[in-house]
């Protein structure tokens, strides 16, 4: 059985604990400051001559994500699982253009090259383009589920 002993507690007496044993959010949160983060310094080693030699050509899977109504080219290379994401403002020919480039190139610096991309159907519109460049685009189509390229 549980016993309720009354003592005289006043309002005060109640106000006094929450001053004691509750933070001031208000104080807590105007003390805090933000302190400035540390810049990441990029650091580039060579490839090894080996990798090069065993990945250097590179297959590329590409697509367009969409993260809150805000595109992205995003791109995974296959055997080396290099990443990257780029925003782009639509999904025109001329920016696919700019974007697929800025992408060889990075892999280009460190000695690899792109032979092959991977994409869905999306990205037919580009194929010339592509084809000029010395890149080979295999997609999916997206009504036949059967594999094209291009050379």
């Amino acid at each position: 059985m549980l016993k309720i002993l009354i003592y005289n507690i006043t309002r005060q007496d109640i106000l006094r604990a929450e001053d004691i044993f509750v933070p001031n959010l208000g104080s807590v949160k105007g003390k805090t400051t933000r302190r400035s983060t540390e810049d990441v310094k990029a650091t580039w080693t060579k490839v090894p001559r080996e990798l090069l030699e065993k990945y250097g050509a590179v297959t590329l899977a590409i697509n367009i994500m969409a993260r809150n109504k805000m595109p992205f080219m995003i791109s995974t290379s296959r055997n080396i699982h290099f990443g990257t994401a780029e925003f782009i403002h639509n999904k025109t020919k001329q920016t696919l253009m700019k974007s697929i480039p800025q992408i060889a190139r990075a892999y280009q610096a460190r000695g690899f090259q792109i032979h092959n991309i991977l994409g869905d159907g999306g990205f037919e519109y580009i194929r010339n383009v592509l084809s000029e460049m010395g890149l080979t685009l295999n997609f999916k189509s997206r009504n036949t589920g059967q594999r094209s390229s291009s050379s």
